[in-house]
């Protein structure tokens, strides 16, 4: 805005920036916000969950991060029915750390008891993650036992360990115990398969509650075609934003022109006024 010699204000700006002030409100309303579900995702699990979810009518999309990881977004009403869903499905899974990760050099020197204790934590780990690949499986937990065994004494303990398998309770994951034992007791130096003990636990899910179908059918349109449908609507409005506020500007200009030279001619034939009186007295 600049302020003409007589007071009047003269707007100065392009017009297209000044449709900006109405396209920017239009974009804030028309641009959905949709809530974290689950962030830290490995691709695998993430582009899984999202299956899922699309499949039943849920607006989710995947993010990646920087650091390999995803995150899955939904809209806020749909939060509660996505976890609902999941949990469903003994979604996301557990994660498990491997040999590299807790054996990953720290510049310090373990002791011989540390380094037995990792060890043995890194191969709990591996197995349990191993048998939460069967399908059917929710969660398995592998726990084992090396004794410290003294090369002298004649007699050394055995050593043993004991699996915990919580399962979809529609499947008969109990009919793997022989190929679960035997998978335990070759994982692990001097383990025998009489040594391995085995726990099945059935899961039962909630049975996951139907959304109505006015919902279903409010969701049904893709996010792909809606994000095109909104962009050619914001860009309609701001074509005509840009074509009013140029004819707009446009016919201010011949009046706004004509108002300052017909007051400019007027200050001069004053002006004239006064110096001639002036030469006359």
């Amino acid at each position: 805005m600049i302020a003409s010699p007589h007071g009047e204000g003269i707007d100065r700006r392009p017009p297209g920036r000044r449709s900006c002030h109405y396209v920017l409100p239009l974009l804030l309303i028309l641009s959905g916000c949709k809530d974290d579900l689950y962030t830290k995702l490995q691709e695998r699990d993430a582009n899984e969950m999202l299956a899922i979810l699309l499949d039943n009518g849920v607006d989710a999309v995947r993010v990646a991060a920087k650091d390999g990881t995803s995150t899955l977004q939904v809209e806020n009403e749909q939060v509660a029915f996505s976890i609902n869903l999941l949990n469903a499905k003994g979604l996301p899974r557990q994660v498990f750390k491997n040999l590299g990760e807790i054996f990953q050099g720290s510049g310090l020197i373990a002791s011989p008891t540390e380094e037995r204790a990792r060890y043995v934590y890194a191969l709990n780990e591996e197995l349990s993650h191993t048998i939460s690949e069967i399908d059917g499986v929710f969660s398995a937990r592998v726990h084992v036992v090396l004794p410290d065994n003294d090369l002298l004494r004649e007699r050394a303990t055995p050593s043993s360990a004991s699996v915990f398998v919580r399962h979809d309770a529609n499947i008969n994951v109990s009919a793997l115990l022989p190929q679960i034992k035997m998978l335990v007791a070759n994982s692990i130096q001097g383990l025998s398969y009489d040594k391995v003990e085995v726990v099945f636990v059935p899961a039962e899910r909630p049975a996951v509650e139907q959304r109505p179908a006015s919902t279903q059918a409010a969701k049904s349109i893709p996010v792909p075609l809606l994000a095109v449908i909104v962009g050619l609507a914001v860009a309609v409005f701001a074509v005509l934003s840009y074509l009013a506020s140029s004819l707009v500007y446009r016919r201010r200009q011949p009046s706004q022109r004509a108002r300052l030279e017909g007051r400019s001619g007027v200050s001069a034939i004053g002006a004239a006024r006064k110096n001639t009186i002036g030469d006359a007295a």
